[in-house]
């Protein structure tokens, strides 16, 4: 394998040893880095570079077999040592204290995957190295005519710039931590380069994370978000999409690649708001009756707020 003949890395997801269904369940829709096997090919990964995301096990399984999403490589694969992280989503100690050796992508999980038994029906993909190689560590490989054969079947690779449940707010509790203050680094580093006074207010539930003052007078509150991968979609509280409607000066500052390659992007308020898709709805039930099983609802039983 060489990067001329290469269409696409395929990394290889094993349900049980890490909880795919898991992740899934908590709303997880995004990959941000995946362990590789410290050899030839992991040293021809680069950013820019396609991936592809594969389950495998047994075809009654859940997550069942087959391709389950595609992204990109966002820089080259490195050693991280994880055995002091929070376990996430390892199933496997002995796995998770294995895996040393990672490298950083952006994987975006389909809505719906493409079952393993469609692409083996596919005489055109038989050659594929999943399916000649199954038990080969990460990363396989897919030629540049298996990727164009698949690209037929996959899904468009996603364009819009969305504020949604993806994103900043998922994944590991300390790897988010991470993403995070690199977001603030960043963001803070580019005001102050640029003459203007950062105070933190991010500890204050202001519904903004920096108050920005430049020298001339004018303010900035601007909300940081981090985020490891390329899209910038992130999670927005209540609390900030209130301030993004009342507090003047209110902006959204989303750093992508936030642990490899900080990269700002800058959205205003309104920006921000049209693209702002509620998906969670708080239930306050306090005040209602509850119901037996077989008892008919009536519209005011519940009070959604």
């Amino acid at each position: 394998m060489t990067v001329e003949n290469l269409g696409a890395w395929m990394l290889k997801c094993n349900p049980e040893v890490w909880d795919l269904a898991a992740f899934i369940e908590h709303g997880g829709e995004t990959m941000d880095r995946w362990s590789v096997v410290a050899n030839y090919r992991s040293a021809l990964m680069a950013e820019g570079q396609q991936v592809l995301f594969w389950v495998t096990g047994p075809g009654r399984a859940y997550p069942g077999p087959g391709l389950w999403g595609r992204g990109t490589v966002l820089g080259p694969a490195g050693y991280i040592d994880i055995v002091h992280e929070d376990r996430g989503y390892w199933r496997d100690e002995h796995q998770r204290r294995q895996a040393k050796h990672f490298v950083p992508v952006d994987i975006q999980l389909f809505d719906k995957p493409i079952p393993r038994e469609t692409l083996k029906g596919n005489r055109r993909l038989v050659d594929l190295e999943v399916f000649r190689q199954p038990q080969m560590g990460n990363p396989l490989a897919v030629t540049k005519t298996e990727l164009a054969i698949l690209d037929k079947l996959l899904p468009p690779r996603p364009q819009k710039i969305t504020v949604t449940a993806s994103g900043a707010g998922f994944g590991n509790p300390s790897t988010n931590a991470l993403v995070e203050a690199a977001g603030m680094k960043a963001v803070t580093k580019h005001y102050k380069r640029a003459g203007w006074r950062v105070q933190d207010v991010s500890k204050q539930n202001e519904g903004w994370d920096l108050t920005c003052t430049s020298p001339d007078g004018d303010v900035h509150r601007v909300e940081v978000k981090g985020v490891s991968g390329l899209a910038p979609k992130v999670l927005l509280t209540r609390n900030e999409e209130r301030s993004a409607r009342e507090d003047p000066g209110w902006r959204l500052a989303v750093v992508t690649k936030a642990l490899v390659e900080p990269t700002l992007q800058f959205f205003g308020k309104d920006a921000a708001l049209r693209a702002a898709t509620p998906f969670v709805f708080e239930v306050d039930l306090r005040q209602s009756r509850p119901i037996t099983p077989n008892q008919r609802q009536t519209r005011d039983e519940w009070r959604t707020v």
